[in-house]
């Protein structure tokens, strides 16, 4: 848009106006290099040549009339051919202007119109690609007037020239709206590994801010022993390969987010000056394929116990008779025979876990209060607390729901994660049993015991078969809990600290 200085009264020394070139309408020439400027309320004086204007104004949509009169074609509202005359009005104006048409040919005012007409439609339009160009080349090939053929060919140039800007336009949008609503996440890095742009996905996916992330390294975000891979990843990116692999970020909360990752090489004439990172969160993938394992573990348990389960129990009732008959024949080796007893005990138990594992048990579920389960079972296991000196202390909410469910599977739950805490506190101490009510019709159940704890990488694993953390554990007791849990639409979560004890929290649905 051109400012053009014009002045109210034409003489030296008069104040100088600035007028927009959009608000004028017409040009009339009062003598050589002195005109006067329209707009669509009012009129000044200019004093220049109408080349310099015609220069200056051709790309605003100025189109000669005639020698004495230049109009603002995207302001011609009407034409009236009978008249010889054009009607003058800007858009948002309410007055307008006329100017004569008398001595140019009608038909170079319809093709400018026309062609001016097409140019306002690309500038509303938000897609320019359904625009042809037939009706330029068809004016332009009709032509045969210089002066005419001048004015459309600029008015096909401004036209292609919008038009490419409206492509490059929807194409920056296209790829922003590529950029911003994917539900990946997607950041750019320059040579040195700093994060330029990233899109919403990865401020979602991380927890941290755009203020946060941008011109940075993300060294913080990747787990130690995965930086040298990222290094390794991103140095071959920027040789001009494309990598892909697996990582995991931390989130700002401390949580661990695995990622699928796609490295692409930005290259800008023709060098390389950084690193797309795509990425795809792939957690959820990750923990079905630990459901799938645990459950092919379990499979695998249950198979051998069916197996295995009734063959030793035979000679184990056998061996267990026989250490008592020796022992009421034989004296001076009770404490050997003891010791026989105990182990025997062990096998026997061990053997029980088999069974329950192995064999589908009878469930019947029925509305029970938690609050009653937990007596009953503080009262089987009180006695082995008060032998390591531990006490046990409930808190329930007034407002408990009561839950579906098979109350001897529940019973067994809350025994094994009692022994368990007993188990773990050598000198004694407090187990804090919690029943609380949570949002969303769940009830939260919480064992928080003041033992020796868990080191936090051996956790995840809690539940498998075999796998425990004490010295004559079997890890079947935690893997039976966890099943039950799961098996009344429940979950169970283990947190714990090194010196501090272990928290045991159980969430399962109410009855509504």
């Amino acid at each position: 848009m051109q400012k053009i200085p014009v002045t109210r009264d034409g003489k030296r020394g008069s104040d100088i106006l600035i007028v927009q070139s959009d608000e004028v309408v017409k040009l009339e020439q009062i003598k050589d290099k002195e005109f006067v400027i329209h707009t669509a309320t009012d009129k000044y004086y200019w004093a220049a040549s109408l080349e310099a204007f015609e220069e200056a104004m051709y790309e605003e949509g100025f189109r000669l009339i005639d020698q004495m009169n230049v109009v603002n074609m995207n302001h011609v509202t009407e034409y009236d051919i009978k008249k010889a005359v054009v009607y003058l009005k800007p858009e948002n104006e309410t007055f307008s202007k006329t100017a004569s048409a008398a001595w140019i040919h009608k038909d170079h005012i319809i093709n400018v119109k026309s062609m001016l007409g097409e140019l306002k439609k690309l500038d509303k339009s938000n897609n320019p690609d359904e625009f042809q160009d037939d009706i330029f080349e068809t004016i332009l090939a009709q032509e045969e007037d210089n002066r005419f053929a001048r004015s459309y060919a600029m008015i096909q140039a401004i036209y292609e020239r919008k038009k490419a800007e409206k492509q490059l336009e929807q194409s920056e949008l296209r790829y922003k709206s590529l950029f911003q609503n994917n539900p990946d996440p997607i950041c750019s890095f320059d040579s040195h590994g700093h994060c330029t742009s990233a899109n919403p996905a990865i401020f979602s996916i991380t927890g941290y801010s755009e203020i946060e992330l941008l011109n940075k390294s993300i060294h913080h975000l990747i787990i130690p022993e995965h930086l040298d891979r990222w290094h390794k990843q991103f140095t071959g990116t920027m040789s001009g390969e494309t990598h892909q692999y697996e990582i995991s970020f931390l989130h700002k909360d401390g949580g661990i987010v695995e990622l699928s990752i796609l490295n692409v090489p930005i290259v800008v004439n023709g060098q390389m000056s950084g690193v797309y990172m795509i990425g795809k969160d792939i957690s959820e993938r990750k923990r079905a394929e630990e459901m799938l394992i645990r459950s092919e573990k379990l499979s695998i348990v249950g198979q051998l116990a069916a197996g295995v389960a009734h063959e030793i129990r035979n000679p184990l009732t056998s061996l267990k008779g026989f250490v008592q008959l020796m022992k009421s024949k034989i004296s001076g080796y009770e404490s050997y025979f003891e010791i026989m007893q105990d182990e025997l005990e062990r096998i026997n138990f061990i053997v029980s876990e088999f069974l329950v594992i192995a064999k589908p048990q009878s469930v019947v579920y029925q509305p029970r209060d938690l609050r009653v389960i937990l007596q009953n079972t503080i009262v089987l296991v009180g006695s082995q607390a008060a032998l390591h000196n531990v006490e046990l202390i409930t808190e329930a909410s007034a407002n408990l729901a009561l839950i579906n469910c098979d109350e001897n599977q529940i019973k067994q739950v809350f025994i094994n994660v009692l022994n368990n805490s007993i188990e773990s506190m050598n000198e004694g101490g407090l187990i804090l049993i919690e029943l609380q009510m949570k949002e969303a019709n769940q009830i939260m159940i919480r064992f928080t015991d003041q033992g020796c704890g868990i080191p936090e990488e051996r956790i995840p694993r809690l539940g498998e078969p075999f796998y425990t953390t004490k010295e004559r554990g079997t890890g079947l007791g935690l893997m039976v809990t966890f099943k039950i849990i799961e098996n009344h639409g429940g979950k169970l979560r283990i947190t714990s600290e090194i010196g501090a004890g272990t928290t045991v929290e159980i969430t399962m649905p109410a009855m509504s």
